[in-house]
């Protein structure tokens, strides 16, 4: 997605605002960005709505469902609070499309899954988290996998419903809890 690499200051002063204090955090953990929403701005689950609302930034006000639900999941805190006790991402950073569609990681060659995957488990070691929530099916798998095969050493919590799927108006509330519940449980933040 050629707009990702495009904002890498972007995601480097959102990094540097809600990130640069060690804490330990609860991971949320995707696929990939998809192309209408942090595959534009950089940052898993952000769009440039919540990049507005959370850096009072001046970027068109382009919303994508996944995002717009995780900014209803962060709205209920101060901002800052939950980027202390919560931090988000994906398997792979870097999300692709086909024939103008969102793509997977895993529907790479091999080779470029394991590459993403090291870069995961990189990551991983530098955040330190308290748990990894699994926001898929396919997540959650992948997750126990490198567990069990004792590349990743962090609890694999409960997964949690894709904030895709939870956008829907008959789902918001009852994810909502869903998550909250689980912040509440793993990092003692309440609403």
């Amino acid at each position: 997605m050629p707009q990702f690499a495009e904002r890498v200051e972007l995601a480097r002063a959102y990094y540097d605002k809600f990130y640069s204090k060690t804490s330990n955090r609860l991971v949320f953990c995707g696929i990939n960005p998809r192309q209408s929403g942090s595959g534009k701005t950089g940052l898993p689950f952000i769009d440039f709505n919540g990049i507005n609302q959370l850096m009072s930034g001046k970027y068109k006000d382009v919303q994508e469902r996944s995002a717009q639900f995780m900014l209803s999941i962060i709205n209920k805190y101060e901002i800052g609070e939950f980027q202390n006790a919560v931090y988000m991402t994906n398997l792979s950073w870097y999300g692709f499309r086909r024939d103008g569609k969102n793509m997977n990681y895993y529907n790479l060659p091999r080779a470029i899954r394991d590459l993403f995957i090291e870069s995961f488990i990189e990551e991983m070691k530098i955040v330190q988290p308290t748990a990894i929530v699994p926001l898929s099916g396919e997540v959650e798998r992948k997750l126990k996998k490198l567990a069990a095969d004792d590349q990743l050493d962090f609890p694999i919590a409960e997964r949690l419903p894709h904030p895709f799927n939870c956008s829907f108006p008959t789902n918001v509330e009852k994810a909502r809890e869903r998550y909250h519940k689980c912040i509440e449980q793993h990092t003692g933040l309440q609403i």
